[in-house]
């Protein structure tokens, strides 16, 4: 009786498991945890979910293609979810709360939606920066000085939507050959290339380099935490990232999949994204952006997102073979 008892409580568990809405955040865990959080106060739907890089997480989602694990991938800049659907790895949801939101963040297909848009800036730790007497920069080319060598990090783009996204940006101002140019003259000057696209910002907080170079929420943190870190938005321009979410293909919680969609995209859902102190940037012009820096004073780089995805392998592989030796 006992072993069939606890064989029952165990199914149940499983069962209770299984009714959870199952999530591949590429979001960072702690603000993922905040949205999410909120999306199942404001709703009752129950939320599991496993953080994964935007490399790692296509991979994975394209692995278990054919017995997925997920039913949503939440996070990773646009152009992977454009891979994603062109590969046959997501299905399309059309919401209504899309209403309000500019037609170049989602698709008109309904594969995917935005969840929130970031410019991409340099943390800079202004006490480190002191320390070793270099200047604050301005542009793009003043982080190349030598007072900076070993002072920078900046994510790998095999594994980081992030890294693609400043590599894209890049070619917006010098073109391919420059920006691959650019990216040689910069190599000295890192320390490490990260994972994670947010993991600079954790070196740049605590001091142990003196830039980072990602999408800046943990920077604002940071900031509004008291810690010594400046954003600097180059005045070249910056590109920014929109971070989508789609609906994996084969789904077991579909209906909770289309109601983290609709949630997310609507406006009770962009403005927990700020009310919740995620520092993602909103995208729809409806909420109230709080204490965040207005993008009117930031000049913005767009790259198509079909572009981006088509050419993403090519530009990373360049990458690997001309910048990463250096």
């Amino acid at each position: 009786m006992k072993r069939v008892l606890i064989l029952s409580l165990f199914l149940m568990l499983v069962a209770v498991t299984l009714a959870n809405l199952v999530v591949y955040s590429s979001v960072d865990e702690a603000n993922a945890r905040k949205i999410l959080n909120a999306f199942v106060e404001e709703t009752g739907v129950g939320v599991d979910f496993v953080f994964l890089s935007s490399g790692p997480a296509l991979a994975r989602i394209e692995a278990e293609v054919n017995n997925p694990q997920a039913d949503v991938w939440f996070g990773a800049p646009l152009e992977n979810h454009i891979i994603a659907k062109e590969r046959g790895l997501t299905q399309p949801y059309k919401t209504l709360s899309v209403y309000g939101v500019s037609p170049e963040f989602y698709d008109v297909e309904g594969y995917y939606h935005p969840i929130y848009m970031n410019p991409l800036g340099i943390g800079i730790n202004t006490a480190v920066l002191e320390q070793i007497k270099a200047s604050m920069p301005v542009t793009w080319e003043d982080i190349l000085s030598t007072s900076l060598s070993r002072m920078i990090q900046y994510p790998n783009p095999q594994s980081s939507g992030t890294a693609y996204s400043l590599i894209t940006g890049l070619i917006q101002i010098y073109g391919e050959d420059g920006a691959i140019d650019y990216l040689k003259k910069l190599a000295p000057n890192i320390q490490t290339y990260t994972q994670s696209g947010t993991g600079p910002s954790k070196a740049v907080g605590p001091g142990q380099v003196a830039m980072g170079i990602q999408f800046t929420p943990a920077f604002f943190q940071f900031m509004e935490q008291g810690y010594p870190v400046k954003v600097v938005f180059p005045k070249e321009g910056v590109p920014y990232e929109v971070a989508s979410v789609s609906i994996l293909k084969g789904a077991r919680n579909l209906t909770d999949a289309q109601k983290l969609i609709d949630w997310v995209v609507s406006k009770a859902g962009q403005q927990q994204i700020v009310n919740q102190q995620t520092y993602f940037y909103p995208i729809r012009s409806d909420v109230d952006f709080g204490s965040l820096q207005p993008l009117s004073t930031i000049k913005l780089l767009p790259v198509d997102p079909v572009w981006a995805a088509e050419n993403k392998t090519r530009l990373i592989e360049r990458w690997i073979n001309e910048v990463l030796p250096y």
